[in-house]
């Protein structure tokens, strides 16, 4: 009697499910942490598309009635049901002498208490066999190995110490990066991918040691997701001209978008361009100037952001270490960054300032190292590569950052149609000391400016800077022709360092110039949305002449670029 009650209970729950299973749902978009809090969301997931195929069996032709395929479908659960009915009437509970079904406890039920199954099936996931219940989390995983010792005896629900695996169904797609995620959302793993091959060549030959060259500016492999859905992770190896190094390891917590905390080594909150513009989706192949060789580019920290006012103002402030993208303090002072962008007019739709930006950020704190870095180029981030940028100040060799730093920046963003236009204007001072006398420093200022602009000439809209999704990717198909998207780009670029560089001995002014003016004219073919060529012509004029190869000066430099990337 009990066992025909149970059997009429799941042949219920069945059709229960079956029908369910016919419900209209759209599961809420998947949010992973991303290099840039406020940017272009390349790394978050798309919304998945729902298959009209799915909602029939395979054997039912889409063309049969809902009733037809709903009753077929609550005959094949009816015969599950009975398969599963039978199986237990062959395997009654207690049979392995455990209070848990066979199978599920560890150690083939032998325990007296609840086996891992049991806490397995309590939290709603996939009760998984022996060997995933028994298997520490710490180990690894089933059949792999792990950095410790494996626990004696082994994980049990008997304990919270050491935890039992989960085991929870999911499912993975493409787009952008590859995604795994489990059905309830709670938990995700992505892994994109950049790939940065170029092309450098200089009018100006004999250059040493700027040569003329192949190279990979940039190849990162990046990790993201999270455990639960308040807590991200971002994790991203990079190797960068000629060193391999951790770009990025830092955990999100995110209950409320008003307020979030970021923890670890990431991109620091100084600079529209740097912690807006995802580094893939740049107008120019390289950022500017006065970023590449003053602001605080990545930095160890931890740092508070998020959005307020309907959206409109983004604001993030934090405490690093301070020292230029380093993994390690160089001294005990630490400093603090700091950002605020709004969009006054982002509610207003279909307007001519919708996506109009305006703001600024702060970088300062006290610095006791060597100069980072200790020669300032044209077109590298900060340290970067001797061969890959035309240097044209140098520190002399018993120079130290000594004393206080403060910089500060103010940018404006618009954004309208096929146009983009971003100008920031920065500015500040860094205190430098000869070693022999560390108290007697040189108040050094800085002042900088750059306009850039950009424009699809293939129809193409921007509301920010990102991956460009071209109306008619690249194809020579016949009934999928497209030229990809074209955009053509500009940007001038000006900085002036304080004479001090050369009249208090940080530098000789018989080899470098302590101004400079930088213009790129550019063409960007986005062939689709992962793959993209740069094509740049870099002309810059120095304030005096500087030394490109020993004894040999030049005024100007001309740099052709012609870049390879892809990212997904």
């Amino acid at each position: 009697m009990t066992r025909r009650i149970n059997r009429r209970w799941m042949s219920g729950a069945s059709l229960g499910i079956a029908l369910l299973g016919y419900g209209v749902g759209m599961p809420a978009v998947a949010q992973v942490p991303s290099q840039e809090p406020f940017g272009g969301s390349s790394a978050a997931p798309s919304p998945p598309t729902p298959d009209p195929a799915a909602a029939y069996p395979a054997d039912v032709p889409p063309a049969a009635s809902r009733e037809a395929v709903l009753e077929d479908r609550i005959r094949q659960l009816e015969a599950t049901v009975n398969r599963l009915a039978n199986q237990l009437d062959a395997n009654p509970p207690g049979a392995g002498g455990g209070s848990s079904p066979a199978g599920v406890g560890a150690g083939g039920g032998s325990g007296s208490g609840p086996g891992p199954g049991a806490g397995a099936r309590a939290g709603g996931g996939d009760v998984g066999s022996p060997a995933t219940a028994a298997t520490p989390s710490a180990s690894g995983g089933p059949s792999a190995p792990g950095q410790s010792y494996p626990p004696n005896p082994p994980a049990s629900a008997r304990f919270n110490v050491p935890a039992t695996l989960e085991s929870r169904p999911g499912n993975v797609k493409f787009g952008p990066g590859f995604e795994i995620k489990s059905n309830d959302e709670e938990f995700i793993f992505q892994f994109h991918n950049l790939t940065q091959f170029e092309y450098r060549g200089y009018e100006q030959g004999g250059q040493n040691p700027v040569h003329d060259t192949f190279d990979f500016p940039r190849q990162w492999f990046m990790f993201s997701g999270r455990i639960g859905k308040p807590i991200g992770y971002f994790v991203s190896i990079a190797n960068g001209f000629d060193g391999l190094s951790l770009l990025d390891a830092f955990i999100d917590f995110s209950w409320d978008p008003r307020l979030q905390l970021r923890a670890g080594r990431f991109k620091t909150p100084f600079t529209y361009e740097f912690f807006v513009e995802p580094v893939q989706g740049l107008l120019s192949p390289e950022r500017s100037v006065f970023f590449n060789n003053f602001a605080q580019n990545r930095d160890l920290g931890v740092m508070a952001f998020g959005r307020l006012l309907d959206k409109k103002l983004d604001y993030a402030f934090g405490i690093f270490n301070g020292a230029r993208n380093n993994l390690v303090d160089l001294n005990d002072a630490k400093s603090v960054s700091g950002f605020l962008n709004w969009k006054p007019f982002g509610d207003e739709e279909e307007t001519l300032l919708e996506n109009f930006n305006i703001g600024g950020s702060v970088f300062a704190g006290h610095q006791n190292n060597n100069p980072v870095p200790q020669t300032l180029r044209t077109a590298v981030a900060t340290t970067g590569n001797p061969v890959a940028g035309v240097p044209f100040l140098g520190f002399n060799n018993n120079v130290r950052e000594s004393g206080d730093m403060a910089f500060w920046d103010l940018h404006t963003a618009w954004f309208y149609r096929q146009l983009s236009v971003i100008g920031e204007w920065g500015s500040g001072y860094q205190d430098y000391a000869l070693v022999s006398n560390l108290q007697a420093r040189t108040h050094l200022p800085v002042q900088s400016f750059y306009v850039q602009a950009g424009y699809f000439l293939t129809g193409e809209t921007a509301s920010s800077v990102g991956i460009v999704k071209p109306l008619r990717p690249f194809d020579l198909r016949k009934g999928h022709f497209g030229l990809g998207a074209l955009e053509l780009t500009g940007r001038y670029a000006y900085m002036d360092i304080g004479r001090e560089v050369f009249t208090n001995g940080l530098a000789d002014a018989n080899l470098w110039s302590n101004r400079l003016s930088l213009t790129d004219v550019g063409l960007n073919w986005h062939i689709n949305q992962y793959l993209k060529m740069y094509l740049d012509w870099q002309h810059g004029d120095f304030g005096s002449p500087v030394q490109f190869a020993p004894g040999r000066s030049q005024t100007t430099s001309d740099m052709f670029l012609l870049r390879a990337q892809l990212f997904f």
